[in-house]
């Protein structure tokens, strides 16, 4: 992946800027532009998978290709140009190579090789987070894995009680030993007044503690929320009289990425349901992406106003003839968390939460993107919960899209039976370090040449002129895609 600069742009002349990069003289694809916003770079990569000149690759990337004899396979090369050398040194340690497709017992096609490649490369990249992966981590299990602790602290953790566990999470930045933090805890003296109920039951166990205030969504009664990507804005109304049962005074900002007359086709009631969020004096906003905050004049007054960002099961948008987690739609997915948790930066204010629920067996947006993107951007994992725990999953769930016209998710059998276990709540805290974060790595597309020389998806078993023709339409939406058009 390529990087990209730290900020959004605010000048309201993005698409100005864009069409200027855009009438560039085509550049050499092996180079790395440095330009100075996500959304010019994204504008690169447009104008980059229009050409058909192959990106440069490593030695030891191509080593690995020629073992598998896969050196001409376009798909292929797509791949490996997006793994990390880490990971390709890994893969090369194995014994792994991929095989040759066979039809599944459904009669679908097997995987090509190109997609069990990029599988691998996920399932390298994703063993770093541990034997739970995407499923369940308490609060323990995710500070422990931030600062490689031992296991002794670990234990020691557990059988804290909530007040010197919090004490020890707040303080500890590996200049001090955990049990000098827990010593130095022990002897405070528990207020007897609390603030916050952050701050309540101080002397009952930690963990379990810890992790009801995050399932009971007990969060600052004054703060203001943000919602993104409420598609029925059903989540916006739950949240909004929970908040309202619980005498909070604090705003809700409800987003919709589609606009309200879009919203009006596919769900009747949205306007009743609009209506009941601003009697809750909620402000409900349409047409709003999640990655272009800053450019979005709407929210120019709520920089740094956030103290808790919900996002629930994030998505792309469907490209036919691909499943989500084929490399050549795939990248859509992972830029979508990165982008995202990059723009929350300017608009959460420091130790304010943020949650993002998936399922963690998701093939799109994947627990790693949601992990990494928000790690990327300083926002610090505290913890995985089940979504089925979370006192905000009564929602009524949507497919996002065309499709809850006709259907909504909760009438399908199968979808349900596989989130009530599977479906988790990716809890984070922003934590900014008042330095400059890491550049936000950003997927770059397929060429339109990696579309055309390849037999992908439903570039698979047509003619020469078919494949031209499909080849276009799925450039010509990527095209959209870099734009930054397709979050929702």
């Amino acid at each position: 992946g390529e990087q990209v600069d730290e900020d959004l742009p605010s000048a309201p002349d993005v698409d100005a800027e864009i069409e200027a990069l855009l009438a560039e003289d085509e550049e050499d694809e092996g180079s790395k532009i440095q330009v100075p916003s996500a959304e010019a770079e994204l504008s690169v990569k447009r104008r980059k998978i229009s050409s058909g000149v192959s990106f440069s690759m490593e030695p030891e990337k191509l080593q690995l290709l020629g073992q598998w004899n896969l050196a001409s396979d376009r798909a292929a090369r797509y791949v490996m140009q997006e793994a990390s050398m880490e990971e390709t040194s890994a893969i090369g340690k194995t014994k792994w190579r991929p095989v040759p497709p066979t039809p599944r017992p459904d009669g679908r096609d097997g995987k090509t090789p190109a997609e069990q490649l990029n599988e691998k490369i996920l399932a390298v990249r994703e063993e770093s987070y541990g034997p739970q992966a995407g499923f369940a981590v308490d609060v323990v299990t995710a500070f422990v894995r931030k600062w490689q602790l031992a296991a002794d602290d670990n234990s020691a953790l557990r059988a804290a009680c909530a007040k010197d566990l919090r004490f020890v999470m707040k303080e500890f930045d590996g200049s001090r030993s955990v049990s000098e933090l827990l010593e130095e805890a022990v002897e405070a003296i528990p207020r007897e007044v609390c603030d916050t109920a952050e701050e309540a039951a101080g002397e009952e166990p930690g963990v379990l503690t810890c992790g009801r205030f995050n399932r009971l969504e007990l969060i600052d009664p004054s703060t203001d929320a943000l919602v993104v990507g409420d598609a029925n804005l059903t989540f916006s109304i739950l949240l909004a009289r929970h908040r309202e049962a619980l005498g909070h005074v604090g705003r809700i900002v409800a987003t919709t990425f589609e606009t309200i007359e879009i919203l009006r086709e596919r769900y009747p009631e949205i306007n009743a349901t609009v209506k009941e969020l601003e009697s809750k004096d909620a402000e409900v906003f349409h047409n709003v992406d999640g990655t272009r905050l800053a450019v979005d004049s709407r929210f120019q007054d709520m920089v740094k106003k956030f103290g808790a960002v919900y996002y629930n099961f994030p998505h792309a948008g469907v490209v036919q003839g691909f499943f989500d987690g084929h490399p050549f739609v795939r990248w859509r997915h992972e830029n979508l968390m990165h982008l995202f948790f990059r723009a929350l930066r300017g608009f959460v204010k420091p130790n304010g939460l943020v949650k993002v629920s998936s399922n963690s067996c998701a093939r799109g947006v994947r627990f790693s993107d949601i992990i990494a993107g928000a790690q990327n951007s300083e926002f610090v994992h505290v913890e995985t919960l089940p979504f089925q725990e979370w006192s905000l999953r009564g929602y009524r769930r949507s497919y996002g899209d065309r499709r809850d016209a006709n259907r909504r998710p909760e009438e399908n059998e199968n979808y349900r039976s596989q989130s009530a276990n599977s479906d988790m709540v990716y809890t984070f805290r922003y934590l900014p370090s008042g330095g400059t974060p890491p550049k936000a790595v950003i997927r770059r597309p397929p060429t339109k040449n990696d579309l055309l020389l390849s037999a992908e998806g439903k570039l698979r078993g047509i003619s020469q002129a078919q494949r031209q023709r499909k080849a276009e339409e799925i450039y010509e939406l990527f095209l959209t895609y870099v734009q930054g058009i397709h979050v929702g």
